[in-house]
């Protein structure tokens, strides 16, 4: 099955509002074998994981090598000895692998092919490699979680709207790349743009209303407060609880409460298997106990 294929069949089942678990896992799909298609385009070899041996990876060349015709490729089949047999690279590493040679996207050099100087635009670069290689992660972790536990919990707004707005212009630019990029030509047309803008809209109101109410609750909760806890938690020390590099931001005002006692984390999280650990950003109020996640902390220009 074609990748292009995959892709429009998460596409459908994204906008159609039932079947959102579904299409994660398809758009993670289609992400991985995009990626390892430009990788593999490149060099075959980029895709083999690299606990495979010296000699293994070896062999494997000269079997490539090898390879001129139909009888060839089949009498290597026969004897078991084709690069079928070869294991790939993990998600993490593909990722990894990717941005060592794509850059994810963000290349440090100009149209010229000149290194840029700029300090300012580096760090804009970088930092948008950064996000990017968290956008794929998080993407990863979303699937695995959906596959492999039985229970298990996300917000389809949240998560729909990182779709939009941080996977599928990714999953744009690597179609650009990739040699058979003509098979992807119809999947978006008009009427699924129309569909995605539509998806959109919807969500972004849907997380504007949650949020809000959120925020409202915290701030109903916060004004029965006893005057003395409030004082007690406006003396509370964010660095004895968190260490210097999780913190992002720190003493601003809260939107629920007003105290300036609201910060912005980066805390690592692992799960049971301790196979998905990522990085997530979060915003706390030590007063209120109010608490937003990345997106929402976008959606109120906090972040």
């Amino acid at each position: 099955m074609h990748t292009s294929v995959i892709l429009s069949e998460a596409l459908r089942y994204f906008t159609d509002n039932e079947h959102f678990e579904l299409s994660v896992v398809l758009f993670a799909v289609a992400v991985e074998r995009l990626m390892k298609q430009r990788l593999c385009e490149l060099d075959d070899v980029l895709v083999l994981d690299k606990n495979n041996s010296v000699e293994h990876l070896i062999r494997f060349k000269k079997l490539q090598n090898k390879i001129l015709s139909l009888e060839e490729i089949d009498s290597l089949k026969a004897k078991k000895q084709n690069w079928d047999t070869f294991r790939t690279i993990t998600f993490d590493d593909l990722i990894q692998r990717y941005e060592k040679i794509f850059n994810l996207g963000f290349s440090e050099f100009d149209d010229d092919g000149k290194p840029i100087e700029d300090r300012n635009k580096l760090d804009e670069i970088r930092k948008g490699r950064k996000k990017r290689a968290a956008s794929i992660k998080r993407l990863g972790n979303m699937r695995n979680n959906i596959i492999h536990y039985f229970e298990y919990y996300f917000n389809p707004v949240d998560e729909g709207l990182f779709i939009l707005n941080e996977i599928l212009p990714f999953i744009r630019e690597m179609i650009q790349e990739v040699s058979d990029a003509d098979k992807y030509e119809d999947i978006f047309n008009e009427t699924v743009f129309e569909k995605l803008k539509a998806k959109e809209e919807e969500l972004t109101r849907q997380q504007s209303d949650t949020l809000s109410q959120k925020i409202r609750e915290k701030r109903e909760e916060y004004n029965e407060l006893n005057p003395e806890l409030i004082e007690e938690r406006k003396k509370i020390n964010i660095r004895s609880s968190y260490d210097e590099r999780e913190i992002v931001r720190d003493s601003m005002e809260c939107p629920a409460c007003g105290n300036a006692s609201f910060c912005v984390l980066k805390l690592y999280t692992e799960s049971e298997d301790d196979l998905s650990g990522q990085f997530l950003t979060v915003g706390r109020c030590f007063v209120c106990k109010l608490e937003l996640s990345e997106d929402e902390l976008k959606n109120t220009g906090m972040l």
